[in-house]
């Protein structure tokens, strides 16, 4: 993949999309219903020491484009987050055969190719100032990270809620860390999301994990427990997830539609939190056992002190 070529293609959609690159940024406030989207590409490699997790989240009616990019390089969090960028007006409805969530004031190129249904690829070109640091704090920071990244062969999982879609595929990944390169390749996660109602109003818990032939995704909420357990090429719907509290050893409880009920236990590598409307979103990447299969990805809680379901 070149950079050049998907950076120059991202700045004419953002170009021909209403681009407001004179404008302010918006902002969004709590509880606000608006449309908003967002795209996430997840890696780590077999060990756990080298990874990406990059997201962008768009709110084209209100001006404001959200980043998250996280690396993992030899073992170190680096990150770098903002909600100062501001956004083009288009909205990426799944059914369109291309999205562009790429916010070229802040250095990224974030583009899915194909439909939800049919999706072909989702490429992410991205050049930031990232801090060796897992402090939830907006703003560049000292270390410059490159990240040139594909991810292909994407499988939709099955038993999503509406305006959800998840994947897991193959990642090809070249990331620079101050200097220092290396290839990444391997089994990698991604999920789109769009919805009018808004976001972050309530507690939960997101849990994606996957290896090579297995992947696990749920949410437990106060009023929603589901996800999609997908094992052997066998996809069955989680009818509920109890994890137990946030911490370094995490157990949980996994239960199928056909009344199964699974066991497993992740443990935490590394953390970082990202501010949301004066909160920490509590991300942690981890690896994880399900009845005996290994498994790598995170484990993510938002507002876990008024978690009153888990």
């Amino acid at each position: 993949m070149n950079r050049r070529t998907l950076l120059g293609a991202a700045l004419a959609g953002w170009a021909s999309g209403t681009a407001r690159a004179d404008e302010p940024y918006g902002t969004v406030t709590q509880g606000v219903e608006t449309w908003s989207e967002s795209l996430m590409l997840i890696y780590f490699d077999r060990d756990v020491r080298n990874g990406i997790s990059v997201r962008v989240s768009r709110y084209p009616d209100l001006n404001a484009t959200w980043i998250w990019c996280h690396v993992l390089f030899e073992g170190q969090i680096y990150a770098y987050t903002e909600r100062r960028v501001s956004c083009s007006a288009q909205r990426n409805l799944p059914e369109l055969i291309r999205g562009d969530y790429s916010a070229p004031s802040a250095g990224v190129a974030f583009l899915r190719k194909g439909s939800a249904l049919n999706l072909a690829a989702i490429e992410l070109s991205a050049t930031v100032q990232a801090r060796q640091s897992s402090e939830g704090r907006d703003g560049p920071g000292e270390t410059p990270i490159s990240i040139e990244a594909a991810f292909i062969r994407p499988r939709l999982k099955d038993n999503l809620p509406s305006g959800r879609s998840e994947w897991t595929g193959w990642a090809d990944i070249a990331l620079n860390v101050d200097g220092k390169r290396i290839q990444l390749s391997g089994a990698a996660k991604a999920h789109e999301q769009v919805q009018t109602a808004p976001r972050f109003d309530a507690p939960f818990t997101y849990a994606m994990l996957w290896n090579d032939e297995t992947s696990f995704i749920a949410t437990a909420a106060a009023r929603r427990r589901s996800g999609d357990f997908e094992a052997d090429g066998i996809s069955t719907a989680v009818t509920d997830f109890r994890p137990t509290a946030p911490g370094r050893e995490r157990l949980f409880d996994l239960r199928l539609e056909n009344g199964r009920v699974l066991t497993g236990r992740a443990s935490r590598v590394a953390a970082y939190d990202v501010p949301i409307f004066g909160r920490m979103w509590n991300g942690a990447i981890v690896r994880a056992v399900i009845e005996g299969r290994s498994m790598l990805g995170m484990l993510n809680d938002w507002r876990p002190e008024d978690n009153t379901f888990l």
